[in-house]
């Protein structure tokens, strides 16, 4: 915290390491639990298992989760800068005399692309219609699980080219546009249906829009960017909104009228169904199983150390479903193979530190965190000082992906940087050049 303030490392550091860190919430108790009397039912929000009530597996839990936020600091102190890092004066950040964005029905057809994406991949029915658990996406059978990273990170560039855009009357479309594409996106495609992977998107957006892109002279015009009370806000909103999503999502089946959905929540309230008592608890919770299962597992003497095998699968496993299936190759790790099917506890994925403890133990679990952290602190230094709209959309890929990859694993940012590269390239074959004179011209005023 002390290096954002002093604006030594940037915004996606802390994202990244806060992130990481707040599965290890759940270790704060465990510095008065009484390891000897007879442990409850629930702990973490979950079930009881062995491994949460055995002191040497939490100790070495919370050992390998500060061994991984030592090294991720470590990373973060040799990637920071010695001067600030421009998100506040921009003198030191490089503008070019030309800019170059889509022409507008370019632009539309790579929106038209996001809804299409983010359509296939949400499920087919409402949380109003269907229990959550029982409505599929309709591409299920197609091998394309990344389609909605896809329909996100198509997103994201839009947004940037819209940011980005100097033309003002093209300019306030194309931000009216998007703003109307999260809208759908996020209400209609998404909480509606009980699914909540584009809150991650609407945090990146945020962050693109009020942080990395406020230098962007007219975009945030007479605003001081990110405050810390903005900060909070937000992520109280998405927290707020990822809390009732999930806990509402499989009980609203069959509401078709206000009525019957005001006497629904009001039912759900009174027999507690909704565990206020326990906000603390979440997918992070779960997530937070699989360091507990390497630690139960390496004490009880089970848990064989890979040598750097997992990262050649996770290398093997970069070619997407539905090309391995058309040439008839069986990826490494996917939907149904991979570190998370070899865990003890988990309900799905691996938390960041796992697949290098399970490959080097700690010495892996060090200098791989010190590795991401520095390499993304670089990259986003590098990104603000050369605003252009590929290096902010980086930022925006990696911030949406995070979550994902620090509680399912490698795989996550790994797709996120391949698509970053790809639609880089297409980007910049459909751009058009605009010749700016930036002392006279600014982008339309926001219109959100």
């Amino acid at each position: 915290m002390w290096l954002y303030q002093n604006s030594r490392v940037g915004v996606l550091t802390l994202l990244l390491f806060a992130v990481y860190a707040l599965p290890f919430i759940h270790v704060i108790p465990y510095l008065w639990f009484d390891f000897d009397a007879t442990p409850p039912p629930v702990m973490w929000g979950l079930a009881v298992n062995p491994y949460m009530t055995d002191k040497s597996v939490i100790e070495l839990m919370s050992m390998i989760g500060a061994v991984g936020a030592t090294g991720f600091v470590f990373g973060a102190l040799l990637g920071r800068v010695r001067r600030p890092t421009g998100m506040e004066n921009n003198e030191s950040i490089s503008w070019g005399n030309t800019t170059k964005t889509l022409s507008l029905p370019v632009f539309l057809v790579w929106i038209v692309v996001s809804i299409a994406l983010t359509w296939v991949s949400a499920p087919k029915e409402t949380i109003f219609t269907a229990a959550y658990t029982q409505s599929e996406p309709i591409n299920i059978n197609w091998g394309f699980s990344a389609a909605w990273m896809v329909s996100y990170a198509v997103l994201t560039f839009a947004l940037a080219d819209a940011m980005f855009e100097f033309r003002p009357g093209i300019g306030k479309l194309k931000r009216t546009v998007i703003m109307l594409t999260i809208l759908l996106v996020v209400i209609w495609f998404q909480l509606l249906r009980g699914d909540r992977e584009s809150l991650t998107f609407v945090v990146a957006a945020a962050l693109m829009y009020y942080a990395w892109g406020r230098s962007i002279r007219g975009v945030v015009s007479g605003r001081r960017g990110l405050s810390g009370s903005k900060i909070f806000l937000v992520a109280v909103m998405v927290f707020a909104a990822a809390f009732f999503v999930g806990s509402l999502r499989s009980m609203l089946a069959g509401t078709s009228t206000i009525s019957e959905l005001s006497n629904n929540l009001e039912q759900i309230g009174k027999s507690g169904a909704l565990p206020f008592d326990n906000m603390m608890a979440g997918t992070w919770s779960g997530v937070l199983l699989t360091p507990l299962s390497i630690a139960g597992d390496y004490i009880n003497g089970s848990l064989a150390i890979q040598y750097g095998k997992t990262y050649l699968d996770l290398v093997g496993s970069i070619i997407p479903g539905f090309l391995a299936d058309w040439i008839g190759y069986e990826r490494p790790i996917d939907a149904f193979h991979g570190p998370a099917w070899e865990m003890t506890y988990g309900i799905g994925g691996t938390h960041a530190v796992v697949v290098p403890f399970l490959d080097f133990r700690m010495a892996g679990v060090f200098l791989i965190m010190a590795i991401w952290s520095y390499l993304f602190a670089k990259s986003e230094q590098i990104a603000i000082r050369r605003l252009t709209v590929a290096n902010i959309t980086l930022l925006g890929i990696v911030a949406m992906a995070t979550p994902h990859w620090m509680w399912y694993g490698e795989k996550y940012i790994m797709n996120a940087l391949i698509l970053w590269i790809v639609l880089s390239v297409l980007y910049r074959i459909r751009m058009t050049k605009t010749e700016i004179r930036p002392d006279t011209v600014r982008p339309s005023p926001g219109s959100f």
